[in-house]
Order: C-alpha cells, then structure tokens, then sequence
C-alpha cells in the first residue's frame, strides 16, 4: 500500500544516514510468492537497474535471484516508479466552480475540463462538483469548499492508483472503489488523514481545524500525530489539530420520514420521528438522486418541514440528523412529487335579468314607433 514515511522509514533513516531521504516519498510493497527485488525492479520502476538501489534502501543483504519470505514489506522512493499522471474527470457540475491550475492560472470549470496533480478547486454557496478518478473512484466537493489535488498518478500496468487529496476547508462526499493492491486513496485536513480501500464516507474540516469524518459504507483509516483509529461503517470520529484522535462513535440512526400531501400534491409537508441525541437535523433538496445539483441545504432544530414554494417536478429529499459532537448521521431519502396547481374554475355565466330585457325591449320599441 502507497504510505508517507512511516516508522519504519525513519529508523531507516536513523540507522543509514544518507540512504533514505527524509524529504523522500516512499511507496510501501509486501512480497508475494516468487517475488525478487529484480523483478519488482523490472516491473514497477523506470530501470530494471534499481534493483541495487532498493536493495540498499531496505537494508537487505539478499541477491536479487534470491527469494524473500512472503509478507517482507519493502519501500521504494516514488521517484522510481512509472507512475503516469492521469486527470480527473468532471462528472457533475453545479453553478460556475472555478480552478487554480498549479501554474497559477484561474479558470471556470466545464464537464470539458480535466483536473491534474496540483490543481485546486473552490466552490461557492449553492456550487458544487463530482470527480471521478482513474479507478472510477468518486469525490464531491460540497458549497464553500476549498480541495487541492495533490497527486493523482496511475501505474497503468497493474492497475494501482495514487490519489492524494487536500481538504483546506469545507466539506466532500466520497466513494471509493475497491482498490487494487497497493493503491492509495487519502484525504488530508489540517487536523487528521483519511486513508481508505473501498468505502464511502463524509469529510468536513472547520475554521477551528476540527475534521469529522462520518462512514456510511466499509471502512476507513484516521490518523493524526501518532495515533490512528479505524473506523467502520456507521461510526464516525472527530479529529482536532494537535490533540490524540478519541475513540469513533456511532452516527445517528435515518430518521423515519412521512410525507403528507393534499390530493392535488401542490405542495409537501414532510416530518419524521425525533431521533435521540439529534440536537439539529440537515435536510437536502436535489433535482438527481446523486444530489450533484442540491436546491435547498438547511438544518433545523424541529422535526418538520414544509415544501410550499417548490415548482412543479419530482425531487430527491435526503434527511439526517446530528448529534452533540457535529457528527452527521445516516441518510433517509425520499422522493416527492409536485404537481402543478390546477387553473381556477371559470366564473359562472352572469344571468340577465328578464326584467330588464323587457325594458330595452320596449324602450327600442317606442323609439322605433
């Protein structure tokens, strides 16, 4: 698995000085059977002739035609490796996000516009925007929000993928794909990093540099300083800048929604059952069920909504709740449909007066004679 200097790397650097860089990023690789220093030379680095070099790194004292036991993790400097750079693609978009390329230039984003290692990318309120990565993994970058690319490389060959990502502030949705060996997917903030191998998961870092990260699907890898915490689905954790990672909690239950409509289905009136430990609820409005293009975002302290005010169409509602440490709990979504008002009745026919008729009648009568 792709990893920054471990402790293992620094006692390298401890005990061979000059051999292994401090400034140096490594990637982590565990021997499988029949494996030689070699071969890995030959099939992962720009040079079958760096064997020697990786062999000295790692302080092994074997023959490149020699075996290792299974399970020996080695290290190799990325800077070795034939990694390819690979954007990312635009998947989604909502309102007119703007990138900073690493030269310095700015630009509105397009579903045209392909994002490389050093791009940054800001949104706005009411902004938003999908990625999808070289292993089809997925990231969403959510209103206000500021998110660097840090690395995104592909070994095309064997499939591994080395997605580095930065939260400076705001708030992301992802899902990752099931990694091949080896592979890295990592989510730094200013207070934690999040290392994933198949999940989904919610990341949001604050002004105060407090990070939570909520896991709505397999697991993830929370680190910060020395400590880390692995944390499963349904659980989340609170990560602040400088303090020990305190242990996942469990993320609040999907609240049970009902909603109520009039015959005509005009409008909405959703409610749900008050969770406990929910001190606010957020509900969601989208036109998509992937919630790429959110109309309305908002929380509230009661336990009811009312939809009076939507134009006619079918919408993806999504409801959680939040609890005493921020955490944002599990989804309820459901679908509504409003319906357009129906045009008023005509007003009924005015009936004359025969009384009346018989007056002009008469009147014309008179006239005439």
């Amino acid at each position: 698995m792709l990893r920054q200097i471990t402790a293992f790397i620094l006692m390298l650097a401890f005990l061979m000085p000059g051999v292994v860089s401090a400034e140096e990023d490594y990637w982590e690789y565990t021997f499988r059977p029949g494996d030689t220093i070699w071969d890995l030379a030959k099939k992962y680095t720009t040079s079958v002739n760096n064997w020697d070099e990786i062999q000295s790194i790692n302080l092994i004292r074997l023959g490149a035609d020699k075996k290792i036991r299974p399970g020996t993790r080695i290290v190799i400097p990325v800077s070795m490796l034939k990694l390819q750079p690979t954007p990312a693609l635009i998947i989604a978009l909502n309102g007119d996000v703007s990138v900073i390329r690493a030269n310095g230039d700015k630009q509105t984003l397009t579903t045209e516009t392909k994002l490389y290692s050093g791009d940054q990318i800001v949104t706005a309120s009411q902004q938003s925007v999908r990625l999808q990565f070289a292993d089809l993994s997925e990231l969403q970058i959510l209103p206000n929000s500021e998110v660097v690319l840090d690395k995104l490389s592909h070994f095309k060959q064997t499939g591994m993928v080395d997605t580095r990502i930065r939260l400076n502030s705001g708030a992301v949705n992802t899902r990752v794909e099931k990694q091949k060996p080896d592979s890295r997917y990592q989510i730094t903030t200013p207070s934690a990093i999040t290392a994933v191998r198949g999940t989904s998961f919610r990341l949001s870092t604050d002004e105060q540099n407090v990070s939570r990260t909520e896991v709505t699907g397999g697991i993830v890898a929370v680190s910060a300083g020395d400590s880390e915490k692995a944390v499963k689905d349904g659980f989340g954790i609170v990560a602040e800048k400088d303090k020990p990672l305190p242990e996942p909690v469990k993320l609040l239950d999907p609240p049970v929604v009902t909603i109520n409509q009039p015959a005509d289905k005009t409008k909405a009136s959703i409610t749900w059952q008050a969770l406990d430990g929910a001190k606010q609820y957020r509900y969601q409005i989208a036109n998509d069920e992937n919630f790429n293009k959110v109309i309305v975002d908002s929380m509230t302290s009661e336990n009811t909504v009312e939809l009076n005010t939507l134009s006619p169409g079918n919408y993806y509602l999504r409801i959680r709740g939040i609890d005493q440490y921020k955490l944002e709990g599990l989804d309820s979504i459901e679908t509504v449909e409003i319906k357009k008002a129906p045009p008023p009745p005509p007003p009924p026919p005015v009936e004359e007066d025969w009384y009346w008729k018989v007056i002009m009648f008469v009147g014309l009568l008179i006239i005439v004679l």
